[in-house]
């Protein structure tokens, strides 16, 4: 069955102890253990990852570490909830929002291999594996390739297979997965699952998809940042895209917002792993399959933005644009002027856009749309069951 999957799986142990090698002699591996590691002599760090044997062994040693010590340097607080939800001898599909290319899963792992000493099974776009150490590593930490460039029929194949790669993860080799619920992360703050992703998951089990989506123990995680992975980045791409209508990504783009991610100081973060979808909740769902995605799609969002969690700089933001206080009470003026402080900063790091009235805008509904979101969202819910 693996063979038939060949180019959506991670290595396995074998393939890892071949990759262990080549990371071990790169000159970023080097520069990893430098900043993160300092105290120990990189030759013996080195020597130590050739030496490794699994996968496993290799998240022991190395990835859990560097891991650890990345989310305690850029992090003022880890707050996570949920996670006495998940249980050892489950599998379970978490499809999380996306605000951060290597962040949102990063966490998770972290927290999954210290609590059960156990790894999931992550998505890894095609469009990040820009160098063989990149797919060295990702494959290494149980990344699992998703494809979405071709023509339709292409397409359509691809995410067949995904489909068949997710069963056959989930149902036989009863490892958890994790995919982010759109393609590409959240760049206007507004986290909204795709219903593509949805009709993905079931391709390999249409005829059965209510039964299909019962086994693939659908968890949806919401994953919040008090500053915004990238948010200058972001924001730069927003405007351009709405200038012109289309945005030309530069070949090392991803890359920069991969590292500048890792690097940039977080705030506070939370991590909610929310109630996996029932069986009770499928079975109330609509016979027909395109309803059913949509009503899904819909389930989804609502448990991730119910738990998003709001920080003192989204009520910040949102005041800020509206020239009000509404959400007075949320910081305080010292907040208020560290936001500002901060939101200059990061603007000037934008040198080729003049127009900073439109990107101070932009940076606000950044911050501001995830309580819009959240608003908007509980309204609806509360008008559909008036």
């Amino acid at each position: 069955m693996e063979k038939q999957f060949e180019h959506i799986r991670p290595y396995n142990d074998q393939e890892a102890q071949e990759a262990f090698v080549r990371i071990a002699h790169s000159k970023e591996f080097q520069m990893i253990c430098n900043s993160l590691l300092p105290e120990t002599p990189f030759e013996q760090l080195k020597q130590e990852l050739i030496n490794v044997k699994t996968i496993k062994e290799f998240h022991r040693k190395f990835a859990w570490v560097l891991a650890k010590k990345t989310i305690e340097k850029t992090t003022d607080e880890l707050i996570v909830t949920g996670l006495e939800r998940i249980k050892k001898d489950q599998a379970y599909s978490f499809i999380s929002n996306h605000r951060d290319i290597v962040m949102d899963a990063l966490i998770l792992q972290v927290l999954y291999f210290e609590q059960l000493d156990e790894l999931i099974e992550i998505s890894f776009g095609s469009n990040l594996m820009m160098n063989p150490l990149i797919i060295d590593i990702g494959k290494s930490c149980l990344m699992y390739k998703t494809d979405r460039s071709g023509t339709s029929r292409e397409l359509y194949h691809k995410l067949t297979s995904l489909s068949d790669y997710l069963q056959y993860t989930i149902t036989q080799k009863k490892k958890s997965t994790w995919i982010a619920q759109r393609n590409g992360r959240t760049k206007d703050g507004i986290d909204r699952t795709d219903p593509g992703l949805i009709k993905m998951y079931s391709m390999s089990q249409r005829k059965r998809f209510k039964d299909h989506f019962i086994e693939m123990n659908i968890t949806p995680i919401a994953i919040s940042y008090q500053y915004e992975s990238c948010d200058f980045m972001k924001v730069r791409e927003v405007f351009l895209k709405e200038l012109s209508g289309i945005y030309n990504k530069r070949k090392e783009e991803d890359l920069e917002s991969i590292l500048y991610g890792i690097n940039q100081p977080k705030g506070k973060v939370s991590m909610v792993i929310t109630e996996p979808i029932s069986e009770k909740e499928i079975a109330s769902l609509s016979d027909n399959y395109t309803l059913f995605c949509n009503e899904l799609t819909q389930l989804v969002d609502e448990r991730i933005i119910d738990n998003y969690q709001l920080w003192n700089n989204n009520y910040i933001a949102h005041d800020l644009l509206r020239k009000r206080a509404n959400y007075s009470s949320q910081y305080s003026s010292d907040e208020m002027e560290q936001f500002k402080t901060y939101m200059h900063k990061q603007l000037s790091k934008i040198t080729d856009i003049d127009d900073y009235c439109s990107l101070e805008k932009k940076f606000l509904e950044i911050y501001a749309n995830p309580l819009n979101h959240k608003l908007s969202l509980h309204n609806l819910f509360n008008f559909n069951n008036q």
